[in-house]
């Protein structure tokens, strides 16, 4: 079996190699409109990251390490809060230090920080409320009662053990990074497969992204597409990403992951579509 990313819509993402899978920010209900999965498709996980605290990348993470018994790497803040609120066991947490690292059976992952687009959790609540948006006020809510929402920022980069390396960004594409910090994370890490979201008109943000980390495969996704939906706000169209990335590295393969996407890494090509539900939930 060679290494494949697999996507599942939202941030939720999978390294799939013979010593089992690594997910990324599991997230399956249905949310803003969306489902494309189940708890089914997480069921085998062996290790999963949480990339930060808010609810479309936390929310299912405790039901999947109950269901599967994987190892979560993520920051203290994170691990701290699922033994707390959802008494996952202390020997399933492994909590690492922004800019640490932990190696756990056939991975060695390795963390960074990011910075995360403007959000005010109180501004967020007052204007739901002023607006009557239930949805948004779900959200608001939400995230401030059954997640870590403030808990840091965190990428990973994960090393396989025949040499090949993942480096997830998350969405951390964005104006708030300078060019310094993003060039010292290309110095401190070889990328051959970059995991990237795209939202908003963070093009040239992405580019020079790609460009300091120099991968040989970039996997975008759209990590907000229908929650942007629900709060109304709008991205550039996906190829726009597709193009700036290619600008940052042109000799690399650019895809762009539709949720059910199976990717090779050893060809930088989708291989296969895994079956998503129902049409409607995924519209």
């Amino acid at each position: 079996m060679s290494t494949q990313i697999r996507y599942y819509g939202w941030s939720a993402l999978s390294i799939e190699t013979p010593e089992g899978p690594l997910f990324f920010d599991p997230f399956y209900r249905h949310y803003c409109g969306a489902q494309w999965f189940d708890l089914e498709a997480f069921r085998r996980a062996k290790v999963v990251c949480v990339t930060h605290g808010h609810e479309e990348h936390f929310l299912d993470t405790p039901e999947v390490v109950r269901a599967s018994g994987a190892t979560v790497v993520a920051h203290k803040a994170v691990t701290d809060y699922l033994r707390w609120r959802y008494r996952v066991p202390a020997a399933q947490l492994r909590p690492v230090a922004s800019g640490g690292a932990v190696e756990v059976p056939g991975f060695r992952v390795s963390t960074f920080t990011w910075k995360h687009r403007d959000i005010n959790l109180y501004k967020a609540l007052t204007k739901a409320v002023f607006h009557g948006n239930a949805t948004q006020l779900s959200w608001a809510w939400s995230s401030a009662t059954n997640a870590p929402f403030y808990s840091p920022y965190t990428g990973f980069h994960v090393e396989l053990p025949d040499g090949t390396t993942v480096l997830n960004y998350n969405e951390g594409f964005n104006s708030k990074m300078t060019d310094a910090e993003i060039q010292d994370l290309g110095r401190r890490f070889r990328t051959d497969v970059l995991l990237a979201g795209m939202q908003l008109d963070f093009m040239p943000d992405l580019e020079r992204g790609v460009r300091a980390l120099a991968p040989k495969l970039v996997v975008l996704y759209p990590p907000h597409e229908h929650f942007h939906g629900m709060m109304g706000v709008q991205s550039e169209p996906w190829p726009k990403f597709a193009e700036a990335a290619q600008r940052g590295a042109p000799g690399a393969t650019v895809i762009m992951a539709l949720p059910g996407d199976v990717i090779d890494v050893g060809t930088a090509s989708v291989v296969q579509r895994l079956p998503v539900l129902g049409s409607a939930m995924a519209a």
